[in-house]
């Protein structure tokens, strides 16, 4: 598969025109152009995306991009070229990878990280670009093809819809729905076989597509033939890919239906405009009328609290009356609450979850520890792989993801893997040799062996890629570090990371600019008539707020500062504040730079009332004197040190103007004012 990166050639005034502002700002988006290329191969492809980043602003900026990859893909290469330098990323562990990035950042010099955040969601950070600069990234992946029903296809997520929970990262890190609807230039190769763009139309292998959907491929006449690349150990892998055979024994398998308020959305912005939950309604009918005798089917439902709708036992049809008892969509995801109920009271040997996934309600180690297995199929065009595809792929489930019309072909596909035997991975020791799985609907097998006689094409860098993260579940968290290292990956161990060490550096702290995902197309889309507002459970959405709300609007230029307030409550003139909610209102990755030397010209009025009221307290002057700080700059560090664990460039800040660790007088300064902080190292 090829491996060459064109250089992507920008219209500046076109990407200026075709963009979009930041939200009531004058700052352009600084992700200008996407192009995407598919190859494939005997069932495997692999996906480049280049994005084209530029800086249309009068300093340094940092863009990052938080965004969702299918839980099996393996992501194995970066490259960007910044200044008509082709530069190359190294894996690392994780941690140290993220300080090679940050060390970079604190030296002026322009970096790429890509890291895994959580499974299927990947965090993409583009460093110190210059004022008028482009910087374009090319990020490579590998996955096989999804088989159900005799049809293979691939999905390229590219958006997410608002995700119930909390996901648990940083403010920095989190998936952000709600920017404009960019396009992307699509282009797909078959090696053998042929492609079909669902929903759209390839002219000559290209087409423009939209990027507030799934790319969804449909891929005919492929054949099952023998893949071959070089590990880094110089060996030759070996891979194949086939649809798995038909399993036969009776189905023994607890079904778990979302009927969450999400689900009331249309399932495709194409075509029949079904709601989620009636496309699985519809679905769950046609699979009732093929089982066989001995199938028992316990069926559940969820939303806010779980509901047992009931059991069908040999006699089969009974299972077409349960599903005219499911509820309609409503309330919240407790997805967590649903599974662990259904484990307890449900014997069943299985259990299949259908859902858009959009939940961070569940404990994935947790559940994966009761020794069922897990199947799930994932609807809708704006669903998430990341938590239940894990949970899956711990468990020996399958995950499925449906593209709309073909939701009973999936859930056909995914009741059909449940009657194979789960057959767990054996743990590998020593050197690789063999490695086998089943993958939507796919049965993979891998061997390395010394065999020169084995033609590598190219150098089979995606086939050697995958086969690598095929084995990383059989190892040990030290061997798995070391293979992932080896063989370039961006894991839950690993990231990959690069420096521009020959380019200028820049002054200062990077401004932080979050790109947000387009919202999806389907995004609180009905289908017609539309769900009475009195079946949707409000409390539950204002008790648990969606994690992945799009970012408080910036004020318009020229009427409020760059800081703004969020929910401040109002207070007394003069009464003194808690600082760390002070802390809390501050943007820190607006202009980090002018934050950092204690400039408060843009710092919303009040918050710079406070921050002075404090810097003048004379045990903070007199520190600031030992320091060789201002008492603002001192009092701003100490703010952003209370702040560095959900804000990276706060952490910077405090990194730039305190160092790694805290004195004993700065701790006791920051803990006199209400600051917590402690003596470990920034990230």
């Amino acid at each position: 598969m090829t491996r060459t990166m064109p250089q992507t050639k920008t219209d500046p005034l076109a990407a200026w025109v075709a963009g979009a502002a930041i939200a009531a700002t004058k700052r352009r988006i600084p992700l200008i152009a996407t192009r995407i290329d598919v190859n494939v191969a005997g069932g495997l492809a692999e996906v480049a995306t280049h994005r084209t980043f530029r800086n249309d602003e009068g300093e340094s900026i940092e863009a990052t991009l938080t965004f969702p990859v299918p839980v099996h893909a393996t992501l194995f290469a970066l490259e960007a070229r910044i200044a008509g330098r082709l530069l190359t990323a190294q894996a690392q562990a994780r941690k140290q990878a993220r300080e090679t990035y940050e060390s970079a950042l604190d030296r002026g010099k322009a970096a790429v990280l890509h890291e895994e955040v959580l499974r299927g969601v990947h965090m993409l950070s583009v460093g110190h670009i210059p004022p008028g600069a482009e910087v374009e990234v090319t990020a490579r992946w590998a996955m096989t093809l999804t088989q159900a029903e005799g049809k293979s296809r691939l999905r390229i997520p590219l958006t997410v819809g608002d995700v119930y929970g909390r996901s648990g990262l940083q403010d920095s890190d989190e998936l952000v729905q709600g920017g404009a609807a960019a396009s992307a230039e699509l282009t797909v190769t078959c090696r053998d076989g042929a492609a079909t763009l669902i929903g759209g139309r390839l002219e000559e292998g290209r087409a423009t597509v939209p990027l507030d959907a799934p790319i969804d491929l449909e891929i005919t006449g492929w054949t099952s033939q023998a893949l071959s690349g070089r590990a880094a150990d110089g060996r030759v892998v070996v891979l194949k890919v086939a649809p798995s055979p038909a399993g036969e024994a009776p189905l023994d398998v607890a079904v778990v239906i979302d009927r969450s308020g999400s689900m009331g959305e249309i399932c495709a912005g194409v075509g029949k405009r079904l709601t989620k939950h009636d496309a699985i309604r519809s679905g769950l009918e046609q699979v009732a009328r093929r089982l066989d005798a001995a199938d028992v089917v316990d069926l559940w439902e969820f939303d806010d609290a779980p509901g047992h709708v009931g059991r069908s036992g040999p006699e089969g049809h009974r299972l077409l009356r349960l599903i005219g008892k499911l509820g309609s969509p409503r309330g919240g995801t407790e997805i967590g609450r649903a599974i662990n109920t259904a484990l307890a009271e449900s014997p069943a040997r299985d259990l299949l979850l259908v859902t858009d996934g959009k939940s961070h309600a569940l404990d994935v180690q947790a559940i994966a520890g009761s020794g069922r297995r897990f199947s799930v199929v994932l609807v809708g065009e704006d669903s998430l792989e990341a938590n239940v595809g894990h949970l899956a792929s711990l468990t020996g489930g399958e995950i499925f993801v449906a593209a709309g019309s073909d939701l009973a072909d999936t859930l056909a596909a995914a009741v059909g893997s449940l009657r194979t035997a789960v057959a767990p991975m054996a743990k590998i020791t020593g050197a690789l040799r063999q490695v086998s799985a089943r993958r939507a609907g796919m049965t993979l097998t891998a061997e390395w062996q010394v065999d020169e006689a084995i033609a590598v094409e190219d150098d089979g860098r995606a086939v050697a890629a995958f086969c690598a993260g095929l084995a990383l579940p059989a190892l040990d968290a030290e061997a798995a570090t070391q293979l992932a290292v080896a063989e370039g990956l961006v894991t839950h161990l690993t990231s990959l990371v690069l420096v521009d060490e020959a380019g200028a550096a820049q002054e200062g702290i990077p401004a932080s600019r979050k790109i947000a995902l387009p919202t999806p197309r389907t995004a609180m889309a009905m289908a017609l008539p539309p769900a009475p507002i009195a079946n949707l459970n409000e409390d539950a959405f204002h008790e648990a707020p969606p994690a992945f709300a799009a970012p408080a609007p910036a004020p318009k230029p020229g009427a409020a500062p760059i800081f703004v307030r969020r929910g401040r409550e109002a207070v007394e003139p003069g009464s003194p504040r808690n600082l760390a909610e002070v802390a809390e209102q501050i943007d820190w990755d607006a202009a980090p730079h002018r934050l950092q030397h204690g400039d408060l010209s843009a710092v919303d009025p009040d918050v710079a009332s406070e921050i002075r009221r404090a810097a003048a307290d004379p045990a903070v002057v007199a520190l600031a004197r030992k320091l060789r700080l201002s008492p603002v700059a001192l009092i701003i560090a100490l703010l952003a040190r209370a702040r560095a664990l959900a804000s990276r460039s706060a952490a910077r800040i405090a990194r730039a103007v305190l160092g790694p660790r805290l004195s004993l007088a700065l701790r006791r300064t920051a803990g006199r004012m209400g600051l917590e902080v402690d003596d470990a190292p920034p990230e």
